[in-house]
């Protein structure tokens, strides 16, 4: 459900202009019960108090007993990383614990679903996470359009900003607990000697293919006693009150020029599934650093305050592995110590999951660790499964417009085609739901490299051709005839996810699959209503124009030696289409 059709009480928005005079978020203050906590003074003060005590049963000198009491709590006090001794054994016995009891990994409530007011038959699903009511959002780009990268940061039309999401947390009458912005994506999906190629194109470029967004609302009816009585109290007006605060950060992100659904409950339990790999939480196992399910492992770790930019933000996107997931949460930040006083201030933490499997992805840590990442041990399950905060020490604060700073591009950028004179990565999806039509006016050879790359990122394709025996040595490098196969007569297009009709007229096409057109460049007759065109220049080798929502971007292909070699294309082939390659 589009949320275009449920605007409800509008948020005012941050004012970019406005945002550049805002102080950069600053570490969360912190009391003195932060820098030295009562969980680790405690223990201190006991285990120095019973190595005195020891001490003094063994009727050693006064300066033994202070020495040993001394020393035992100096041990217990010292921390690294935040963590001292106490804390870890305290950790690694409750880790035991929960993989010894059978409720170590409770199902999540199951979600329900509420009628939206004023929408006809839409409705809105929410399940209850220990005290919070939880909503979601999913959003997605409004139009296809390319995406510009560079090492540090990735350029996308399609964005939300964290100023107008922590504008969202303070409401009016109601304040949210936390708003989760949840990205799970992946750089490559195809089989593994061609996604290897594509990696090494793609080099240090935070190039995800695939993208996801969600927002998750976390409601807390405790916080919001005013406004649940304002709206009838009890039951129903908990759950009309959580239902306003949902619609109130739909409608303001719906103006920010990005699609918008609120998801339903059916959609919801979807959704935290897909983020798990369609797989339930029980199916998971915890140690100390990581969480498995078969040969799948998911680890989980913290940006710093000190590292948390938005050039670290897009390089944890080159981790390597299946998929990467990113979870920034923003929280209200009170200004003083006193009960009930809420402020205007917002927290933000950022999580970061990298999830592997097999062998193939069984890399040292040493790309998180280059990045400034820090592990969470010991608390995979409470953070990656349980959605638990992550240390107030791990926080930036500030008022929402300072948050302004940091972007979330909505949807994955496509395979990368080439790039412009400045050198910066141009990407664009050539399949996928929000692609319906795709014209390639060029060689064989063009269509054939961005059909390998499309492999690469994960599409499913098959070829209609007047010249199949052009397009044989690809199928055959490729090697896997679920990602790349030539039609057969009585063949299927179900599995499809991009057909190719090289010289074929589409015979009334059926099938959700993105149809790709391949023309000669004397017969461009480009269709006004395809989402993709590529136009290779007929005078300058590599250059090709990108057309997409009615505006065009020159771009200079680029290529690896390999590519070619899957092309099977003779070296005057490659010289015309990539000089450099």
């Amino acid at each position: 459900m589009e949320t275009g059709r449920v605007n409800n009480e509008q948020i005012p928005g941050t004012n970019p202009a406005e945002s550049n005079a805002i102080p950069v978020p600053a570490l969360c203050r912190r009391t003195l019960f932060d820098r030295v906590p009562l969980p680790i003074v405690l223990p201190c003060a006991a285990a120095g108090t019973a190595a005195a005590t020891s001490a003094i049963a063994w009727n050693a000198p006064p300066w033994a007993v202070a020495g040993a009491g001394i020393a035992v709590s100096a041990l217990g006090a010292a921390r690294v990383r935040k963590t001292n001794i106490w804390r870890i054994l305290g950790m690694r016995t409750a880790l035991w614990l929960r993989n010894r009891s059978k409720n170590a990994a409770p199902s999540r409530t199951e979600p329900f679903d509420v009628p939206i007011p004023e929408s006809g038959s839409s409705r809105c699903g929410m399940r209850w996470d220990g005290r919070y009511l939880i909503t979601m959002l999913m959003l997605d780009s409004a139009a296809v359009t390319p995406t510009l990268l560079d090492t540090t940061d990735v350029h996308s039309p399609s964005t939300i900003s964290l100023a107008d999401v922590a504008g969202c947390v303070s409401q009016f009458d109601i304040r949210l607990a936390a708003v989760d912005v949840i990205a799970h994506g992946v750089r490559t999906d195809g089989p593994h000697n061609v996604a290897g190629l594509y990696k090494k194109l793609l080099g240090p470029l935070p190039a995800a293919a695939s993208r996801t967004v969600w927002l998750v609302l976390r409601f807390d009816p405790l916080d919001n006693a005013g406004a649940i009585e304002n709206r009838g109290g009890d039951q129903e007006g908990m759950i009309r009150t959580a239902l306003v605060a949902t619609r109130r950060v739909a409608s303001r992100l719906t103006t920010r020029g990005v699609r918008v659904s609120v998801l339903t409950a059916a959609e919801l339990a979807a959704a935290e599934a897909a983020a798990l790999h369609d797989t339930e939480v029980a199916q998971w196992s915890e140690d100390w650093r990581t969480l498995r399910n078969n040969s799948m492992e998911l680890t989980g770790y913290t940006i710093p305050p000190a590292r948390l930019d938005s050039g670290v933000l897009s390089a944890v996107w080159t981790l390597p592995g299946k998929s990467v997931l990113t979870r920034l949460r923003l929280t209200p930040q009170s200004e003083s110590n006193t009960p009930g006083n809420r402020g205007t201030a917002v927290a933000l933490t950022a999580l970061v999951r990298r999830d592997t499997t097999g062998t193939a992805d069984a890399e040292p840590d040493t790309a998180a660790e280059d990045l400034g990442l820090l592990a969470l041990p010991g608390n995979q399950r409470r953070v990656l499964l349980d959605g638990g905060h992550l240390d107030s020490s791990a926080a930036l604060s500030g008022p929402p417009a300072a948050m302004a700073r940091f972007t979330v591009p909505v949807s994955g950028c496509g395979q990368v085609i080439g790039a412009t004179e400045a050198g910066a990565g141009v990407a664009v999806p050539l399949f996928g739901p929000a692609v319906r039509r795709v014209e390639i006016v060029g060689s064989l050879r063009l269509t054939q490299l961005m059909v390998l790359r499309s492999v690469a990122v994960g599409a499913q394709v098959l070829v209609h051709s007047v010249r199949p025996d052009a397009w044989a040595h690809l199928i055959d490098e490729v090697g896997a005839p679920a990602a790349l196969a030539m039609s057969s007569a009585g063949g299927s297009h179900q599995a499809a996810t991009m057909i190719v009709y090289d010289g074929v007229t589409a015979a009334g096409q059926v099938s959700d699959a993105t149809a790709v057109y391949v023309r000669e460049p004397v017969e461009a007759q480009v269709i006004p209503d395809a989402d993709v065109v590529l136009i290779e220049s007929p005078d300058t080798p590599g250059r090709v124009v990108l057309r997409t929502a009615g505006e065009d971007l020159t771009v200079q292909l680029v290529s690896i030696s390999e590519e070619f070699e899957y092309l099977g294309a003779t070296a005057t082939e490659t010289r015309a289409l990539v000089p450099t390659a």
